[in-house]
């Protein structure tokens, strides 16, 4: 599989400045492939300034947390965005003002928002595009992809994959992971680093599987409360990732970790990570200010209304694909 990176290169040449970006509650590949890139770039062209930009960092693994630059910094760059299909979930919006604009990502289209747009949904993550594109720059240009590099790409392709167990995990795939080791990673030390838990996760996750709800018979679902992420000590988005608890059970087609929190006007509101083994939830997930992979999407400012009628269609769906 060749995929094209026509006029990526000359963009990267001609900017003195870049900045990269990627979605709000970031996940590893949306990091991985940011901070995979920075390294890519300073070691390859030393003289730019490059500044991996965002106003969340990420818990674990213990990576650099975002740099920090004026909006001046920001106007005079090149922005790549990474990992985000739409304007609205770019962590950081200074992004529009950039002299121009990179888009490099995996999820389905949703809006058009750069000078560039290297989007290929066929890509198990944003990580695997950039690998395409360091091999084909190792190979054309004899322009270095290291082993600092490798460990944050491999990091980003094995989170969004699971181990390489997802659905949209490919023969390109796994031929990428291959080219990725061959700098020299050491995958057990990765693996670990990106999967071990503490006890205190081990723990929460204990209590995460306990209070599993049932719509219908293949739909799971867990409401974390304000109370019980103070009493855990636990960040919203870190509940939210304890989604994973409820994959390869045989009788669930669909589950999902809703947290809530306090919206601007006082009242009760829901963020989700929603999943699924085979049935398509994008598309819901995107009538609830939401969106992302088919199997793996999120939602947010769900009201408890909406709340029970997105489990409703989720249900349906599971309900009559295991009938």
């Amino acid at each position: 599989m060749s995929r094209s990176f026509e006029g990526l290169l000359e963009e990267i040449r001609q900017a003195s400045v870049i900045t990269l970006f990627r979605h709000e509650n970031p996940d590893c590949d949306a990091v991985g492939s940011q901070l995979g890139l920075k390294t890519w770039l300073e070691e390859n062209f030393p003289e730019k300034k490059v500044y991996a930009l965002g106003n969340e960092s990420i818990s674990s693994p213990e990576w650099p947390k975002p740099d920090h630059v004026d909006d001046a910094v920001v106007r005079s760059s090149l922005a790549i965005v990474l990992d985000t299909p739409d304007i609205a979930r770019v962590d950081d919006h200074r992004f529009l003002s950039a002299a121009s604009i990179v888009k490099i990502d995996h999820h389905p289209l949703v809006d058009s928002y750069a000078k560039l747009e290297f989007v290929y949904t066929d890509a198990a993550a944003t990580c695997e595009i950039l690998a395409d594109f360091f091999q084909q720059m190792e190979t054309q240009e004899n322009l270095v992809f290291s082993r600092s590099a490798a460990e944050y790409i491999f990091s980003g392709l094995l989170t969004d994959t699971l181990s390489f167990k997802t659905t949209n995990t490919t023969p390109h795939t796994l031929a990428t992971g291959a080219y990725i080791a061959s700098k020299g990673i050491s995958i057990p030390e990765l693996w670990h680093g990106v999967f071990d838990v503490s006890l205190h996760e081990f723990q929460f996750a204990g209590f995460i599987r306990s209070q599993a709800q049932f719509v219908g018979n293949h739909t799971v679902y867990v409401v974390v409360s304000r109370e019980d992420m103070s009493r855990w000590n636990m960040a919203p988005g870190d509940a939210r990732s304890f989604v994973s608890q409820f994959m390869g059970v045989r009788e669930i087609e669909c589950w999902a970790v809703f947290t809530e929190k306090t919206g601007e006007d006082g009242s009760v509101l829901f963020d989700g990570s929603l999943r699924s083994s085979h049935v398509q939830l994008n598309d819901l997930a995107a009538n609830y200010h939401g969106g992302g992979h088919r199997n793996a999407c999120g939602v947010k400012n769900l009201s408890y209304e909406d709340l029970k009628q997105l489990l409703g269609q989720m249900s349906e769906r599971a309900e009559a694909y295991l009938s």
